[in-house]
């Protein structure tokens, strides 16, 4: 609308410029009178032009202003993440961060912040991507079930993903430590899948994408398989098809 209104104004202040112009031209020839038409022309041409670059301003102001909140959002959601923690709640916090910075940064409208926010979100790719290095070796299946000990195998980490700790409630019934895929899957798109955010944090992995990570990151390839097959409640592993048994 804004971009709408700006453009109106500058239609009409060109079309009193031409309107000033040929009222001089007139005046010039000898068919007008005075000078006056052609200077309250020039004077509308005047006031158009400067609330165009009013509004011009205002919409730059106000880009600015969508790049630097979506930056700090960017850099938010990296350094909840730089300690390499796997904290459910940390991740869920960092990837609806991520949702927000992602919804804002599509309300920049300047070409030159739409530049900088490239280089920036390119950075931040890359961090995140160090972040999840799956050649590190805390990154592992047993990372993505939230479990302190790097050196369980997946089995081990999912049931403990289910048990309690100090503070939390006894009666765990269900894996409430590990990962949120869903915090996973909107991450992992910022970093991999940059055009494919529609609808974040109510996707999940598709199986093309699964199997895609048997490559690009074994150690989440092997978290999603094993949460396809496997649900932890209570500490102990139940096969899903034995769910409903």
């Amino acid at each position: 609308m804004i971009r709408i209104i700006k453009w109106v104004l500058r239609i009409l202040a060109g079309f009193f410029l031409f309107a000033a112009l040929g009222g001089l031209f007139l005046y010039f020839q000898g068919k007008l009178n005075n000078v006056t038409i052609a200077g309250t022309f020039a004077a509308l041409f005047g006031v158009f032009l400067n609330e165009s670059s009013k509004i011009a301003d205002k919409q730059t102001q106000r880009s600015k202003f969508f790049l630097e909140q979506s930056i700090a959002g960017f850099e938010h959601t990296v350094n909840l993440l730089n300690d390499r923690n796997n904290d459910r709640i940390k991740w869920i916090s960092a990837a609806r961060i991520l949702q927000q910075s992602l919804k804002l940064s599509k309300r920049i409208t300047e070409n030159e912040h739409k530049s900088i926010l490239q280089i920036q979100m390119d950075q931040y790719r890359h961090q995140l991507w160090e972040i999840l290095n799956p050649d590190n070796e805390r990154i592992n299946p047993a990372f993505f079930y939230g479990v302190n000990d790097s050196s369980l195998d997946i089995q081990e980490a999912a049931k403990q993903s289910s048990l309690p700790t100090d503070g939390e409630p006894k009666d765990r019934l269900s894996s409430v430590h590990s990962l949120s895929e869903k915090s996973l899957f909107e991450i992992w798109s910022f970093m991999e899948f940059s055009e494919n955010y529609a609808d974040p944090l109510h996707n999940t992995f598709c199986q093309d994408q699964i199997e895609s990570l048997r490559l690009q990151h074994p150690p989440l390839y092997e978290y999603l398989k094993h949460k396809q097959k496997y649900h932890s409640a209570a500490g102990k592993l139940h096969k899903l098809l034995d769910k409903e048994e």
